[in-house]
């Protein structure tokens, strides 16, 4: 079959035509491209709530001559570069749209996203939050990492924890000189180090330093034990961040770093309180925040 062909979009031709089991399966190609490249045959279509066959029934209505002709066109998206993935992805996204309307694609990212975080928080997530917290509580000091849409994350994680901790350090200098603060980390450090794909090679060659050259431990908050930062790590915090728009989902992240500084200040006792009420005098010393209580004044 000749290329390019996109099955998003075809499939949203074909939909109002399919038969309902098969729009069942459509739907999950539609709603999780990536887990068709991923994923067995056999568990997509559990996923999908259909019998395996339907998963092949659908390939063929919608023009390939098997499911695995579908299924590694979709492993070849995957593969080509993260950019390009994303225009693809809004792709599927704006089709999306038109076949489930605004509320329903908007209810849909909201749900996944929820999911996401109370995944992350399942037995498994917080028994892993604990052995992050234990790990980082022990540092002689703490290093924040994260670059591009991850930044932000480790941005939070710092700020939050630096109200009660002085040794933490966001590893974010101007001129792109943040990672010289690593040529004083030791053993006795823990580097926290934001990473979910597409993995910006910033974040991962100067964890990988860290972990191999200066024997620093290093928490990683990424999407798989699997992914380049996750292989480097001691404690692996696990986020999902699939959803039906174009670009992948941050807020699981900053719900489990939240998590992780909140058990680091609850575990600390009363160093952190009285480090706490500190920040809060230095804040309100520079009147850093409007009081809620001012009244407007009238002229």
């Amino acid at each position: 079959m000749n290329e390019p062909m996109d099955p998003a979009s075809r499939i949203t031709e074909a939909f109002d035509r399919l038969p309902p089991q098969l729009q069942a399966a459509a739907r999950f190609v539609l709603d999780h491209p990536d887990d068709v490249a991923l994923l067995s045959m056999r568990e997509q279509a559990r996923r999908a709530g259909v019998p395996p066959v339907t998963m092949t029934r659908l390939a063929r209505q919608l023009g390939f001559g098997d499911y695995r002709e579908f299924r590694e066109l979709h492993a070849r998206g995957l593969r080509r570069s993260p950019a390009s993935h994303f225009s693809e992805r809004a792709g599927s996204l704006q089709q999306n749209q038109k076949m489930k309307g605004d509320a329903a694609l908007a209810a849909q990212i909201g749900w996944t996203v929820a999911e996401h975080v109370a995944g992350s928080h399942d037995d498994g997530g917080i028994a892993t939050l604990i052995a992050a917290a234990r790990q980082i509580e022990k540092a002689r000091r703490v290093y924040f990492l994260g670059a591009r849409s991850c930044h932000s994350v480790a941005f939070h994680a710092h700020y939050v924890y630096s109200l009660f901790r002085d040794n933490g350090l966001l590893l974010d200098g101007a001129g792109d000189t943040g990672s010289d603060a690593l040529r004083h980390a030791t053993a006795d450090d823990v580097l926290l180090a934001v990473s979910v794909a597409p993995y910006a090679s910033v974040t991962l060659e100067r964890a990988a330093y860290a972990a191999r050259h200066r024997r620093t431990s290093v928490v990683a908050l990424t999407d798989s034990k699997l992914s380049p930062i996750g292989r480097e790590a001691a404690v692996c915090l696990l986020v999902r961040t699939t959803t039906p728009s174009f670009f992948h989902a941050m807020t699981p992240a900053f719900a489990l770093a939240e998590t992780l500084i909140a058990l680091l200040a609850a575990r600390a006792g009363d160093k952190a309180l009285g480090a706490i009420r500190n920040s809060e005098a230095q804040l309100d010393a520079f009147a850093t925040f409007s009081p809620s209580n001012r009244r407007k004044r009238i002229p």
